[in-house]
């Protein structure tokens, strides 16, 4: 089959229901909407990404389309997953491939500039993000859990209006080189990885 992976473009499972890919083409639309972006790079990626979960809206949105795409699908074997997380350098953006941690932290090199950085990777978030005040300004706090049931919590100033965290997610949160500032959090599906840049 040489069509794109159409539940992969909208983060689904096979199995879901229709309201399940309804809502994740919808979330999708909002989040690669190209006029979120004004850097022209981005744009143009976000441009791709809208044009491809649309795609994958007009087949899967249409049940008699959806059960025809369904059948070719099952004639050829998806392609294994990588194992490990992705994970974006916060010096370059290179991404590094990391074993699955379940929570703990690692230290990551950079296999393009050499940065060393902290990251910690597949821990699963503990309700929702909550919004503190502290000194006149507002920051998140993020409680994560690890494998072994120990509970961190994290402190964001800012999170990107079009991130949406929802407990149980799991999640992986890449520090600035030398401190503990979050620069990315990676939110980690069952088909695909989408990271998000923390201001």
């Amino acid at each position: 089959m040489s069509e794109p992976d159409h539940y992969l473009a909208l983060g689904v499972e096979p199995e879901a229901t229709a309201e399940e890919v309804h809502d994740a083409w919808r979330f999708a639309v909002q989040a690669f909407h190209p006029d979120r972006f004004t850097d022209p790079g981005l744009r143009e990626k976000a441009d791709h990404m809208a044009r491809r979960v649309n795609a994958a809206w007009q087949v899967l949105g249409d049940a008699e389309e959806r059960s025809r795409y369904d059948r070719a699908r099952r004639e050829v074997a998806p392609p294994p997953r990588q194992p490990g997380r992705e994970l974006p350098c916060p010096a370059c953006g290179t991404l590094s491939t990391i074993a699955d941690q379940q929570g703990a932290a690692a230290s990551v090199r950079c296999p393009a500039c050499a940065q060393q950085f902290t990251a910690i990777v597949g821990a699963h978030l503990v309700g929702r993000p909550q919004l503190e005040m502290r000194f006149l300004a507002g920051r998140y706090r993020l409680e994560l859990i690890d494998g072994a049931g120990r509970r961190t919590d994290v402190h964001v100033r800012r999170l990107p209006t079009e991130l949406a965290l929802a407990e149980g997610e799991t999640l992986s949160l890449v520090f600035r080189p030398g401190g503990r500032t979050v620069q990315y959090i990676v939110v980690h599906g069952a088909r695909t990885d989408i990271g998000w840049k923390v201001r």
